[in-house]
């Protein structure tokens, strides 16, 4: 049978300094007033790129369906038109029959 009592004998202790294993806080760099700047600059820069970028897109999307915009308010006007006339003669219509009686 094997023993290992005479190996855990062997091994001699050793102290340890706990203060080792404590994290030491890492020392805090104030920022400058420049380095501040430069950050909020880059933030602004990415914001007014991206407003830019999405002003493009909407008049990329205006022009590629002016055609059909510009169709369907000519639709619109006409529908509106033969409404308004048909109307119109109608009250003519009432009119010339009310006074007849």
């Amino acid at each position: 049978m094997i023993s290992f009592y005479p190996f855990i004998i062997m091994i001699k202790p050793q102290l340890t300094n706990f203060t080792d294993f404590i994290e030491k806080p890492k020392p805090v760099i104030p920022k400058t007033k420049y380095q501040i700047q430069e950050s909020v600059n880059w933030y602004l820069n990415i914001i007014v790129f991206l407003v830019v970028i999405i002003g493009f897109v909407c008049l990329y999307l205006r022009y590629k369906h002016k055609e059909l915009n510009k169709q369907e308010t000519m639709k619109k006007i006409q529908d509106f038109d033969a409404y308004l006339q048909e109307n119109i003669m109608n009250d003519m219509l009432q009119t010339n029959n009310n006074n007849t009686y």
